[in-house]
């Protein structure tokens, strides 16, 4: 009897794996066959899922994607606490997201001259600035933005603000640095009471 392949775990290992060699190894080492062999599959195989390389590409940065929404989505509660919490899931504050962080570093350099992946590139970065503006909605719901506060304005700003402090943390981490990144993403929230 042929044995049942768990489509969703596979796909998962074959992210999980792609983003592990990028990160490892740039862009140079994305390749089919160095996927194939970190996750442990035939070449054949994942070439037959992913015949030409942006397909890889897109299918690395949807899985992040992914991964970033389902964080999000189990933080529980409203208010500012419930804002700040949604925030640090988009630092690298555990190796799973350093590893996002950096493929999608290294994915996003090389959108600049891809067509193909361009567009998903944009997508991700248009998804992050709505997740902002409704960050923004919230503590303003709750009660927590300053009367006549502009909240696009706003959004835009904790946008720039967590990819910026993002940012920092691929080149120093530490206990240290966490903590201070997230006084930072702290500081900005109280700051817009």
């Amino acid at each position: 009897m042929p044995r049942l392949i768990d489509h969703e775990e596979r796909d998962r290992e074959i992210a999980e794996a792609a983003l592990r060699v990028l990160a490892r190894d740039g862009l140079a080492g994305l390749s089919v066959r160095n996927v194939a062999a970190e996750a442990g599959i035939a070449t054949a195989s994942l070439r037959r899922a992913f015949p030409e390389q942006d397909a890889l590409r897109r299918f690395c940065l949807e899985h992040i994607r992914q991964n970033a929404t389902r964080r999000i989505e189990r933080v529980r509660g409203d208010g500012r606490m419930a804002v700040l919490a949604v925030l640090e899931e988009l630092l690298p504050l555990d190796e799973e997201r350093r590893i996002e962080l950096t493929a999608h570093l290294q994915l996003g350099a090389l959108a600049l001259s891809s067509g193909q992946l361009r567009p998903v590139l944009l997508e991700f970065n248009a998804a992050i600035r709505e997740l902002c503006v409704r960050l923004i909605a919230e503590l303003e719901r709750a009660g927590e933005l300053r009367a006549g506060a502009d909240a696009p304005a706003e959004a835009d700003r904790l946008h720039a603000l967590v990819d910026g402090v993002a940012l920092h943390l691929l080149w120093e981490d530490g206990p240290e640095e966490r903590r201070q990144a997230v006084g930072v993403l702290a500081a900005h929230l109280d700051g817009l009471r």
